[in-house]
């Protein structure tokens, strides 16, 4: 466990896993205006999804962690004798027949900038999902993470966590679906989430939708190389800078995965269900780790391929 904290409760973890397509190229992609072309110079395979990736992370920081999400059932048996760990729990993912899981396809040029395609796998209603949620048992959790899913999926699967255990901390991740949410979705989020993590584009869209978004509750927002911000839930701002990699960047890929990862096992840790807001007091901590874990990831290819050793 980090550093000999003793909170054993699992971290839910709700969003999706799926394969990438790992390729880099040595052509930079500013100012390659559109229709772009290049030469890949590698090509792999690798485990990924955000929802996998972030479960992974937890796992690897020996803090329990329940996945639930979807996937298909062709090609999942890799996917599952990987993830199989004492640390994490597998039986929240449904499994979808005649299906394959979704899929990533990933181009890194020099500079860590990344191109991504993405085939969201196998389709699921609204009502067929929140059912699989509400036969989790949600309040087994003190810390869940919404990470990056359909919006109208994340909106169900915070509402289901609210409902179910209203005394949980919820990390809301929108990543690449914060695009998608407008003005008025926004609005619908707003009561169910504590603490939100995002990098600069997406917390700038949101913020764009709401400027008083990171003077509500709690906003991390991440930037590579640069420092981290976090907006406090009752004012404040913290910066954090992120030190130089001590090993060279390999690839970017899951490597704000691997932040939240992190970041959720040292608050996992530190949750007090007599105190909910207990927590605050770690978040220097857990943003640290959080860095460090993303850091690890980076100097690693794939999304699933690093370890984090004890501070």
């Amino acid at each position: 466990m980090v550093d000999g904290l003793k909170n054993n409760k699992s971290i839910i973890v709700v969003g999706a896993l799926a394969y990438d397509q790992i390729a880099s190229t040595r052509k930079e992609f500013t100012g390659a205006g559109p229709g772009l072309n290049c030469k890949l110079d590698s090509l792999g395979e690798h485990f990924g999804g955000c929802g996998g990736n972030i479960t992974y992370g937890i796992g690897k920081l020996s803090h329990p962690a329940k996945l639930i999400s979807v996937c298909g059932e062709l090609d999942f048996h890799d996917y599952r004798l990987h993830l199989d760990s004492e640390y994490i729990d597998l039986q929240g993912i449904m499994t979808k027949f005649d299906a394959k899981c979704a899929r990533a396809f990933v181009v890194s040029d020099p500079n860590g900038e990344q191109f991504t395609a993405f085939y969201p796998g196998p389709e699921i209603g609204e009502e067929s999902w929140e059912a699989h949620l509400n036969n989790q048992d949600l309040l087994q959790s003190q810390v869940m993470v919404c990470a990056p899913f359909p919006e109208k999926l994340m909106l169900g699967s915070l509402k289901s966590m609210t409902t179910a255990n209203p005394d949980a901390l919820r990390i809301w991740c929108p990543g690449q679906y914060a695009d998608s949410i407008t003005s008025e979705s926004l609005n619908d989020f707003t009561d169910l989430w504590d603490v939100l993590i995002g990098n600069e584009h997406e917390i700038d869209h949101l913020k764009s939708l709401d400027p008083e978004i990171t003077n509500k509750k709690t906003v991390v927002v991440t930037a590579g190389p640069r420092p981290i911000k976090v907006y406090m839930a009752h004012g404040g701002t913290r910066t954090f800078p992120v030190a130089k990699l001590d090993t060279p960047r390999t690839d970017p890929t899951g490597s704000g995965d691997a932040f939240v990862a992190g970041f959720a096992s040292v608050i996992g840790e530190h949750i007090d269900p007599d105190n909910k807001g207990a927590w605050i007091g770690h978040i220097n901590e857990a943003v640290k780790y959080g860095i460090r874990s993303a850091q690890r990831c980076l100097a690693h290819l794939g999304s699933q391929n690093y370890t984090v050793p004890p501070t």
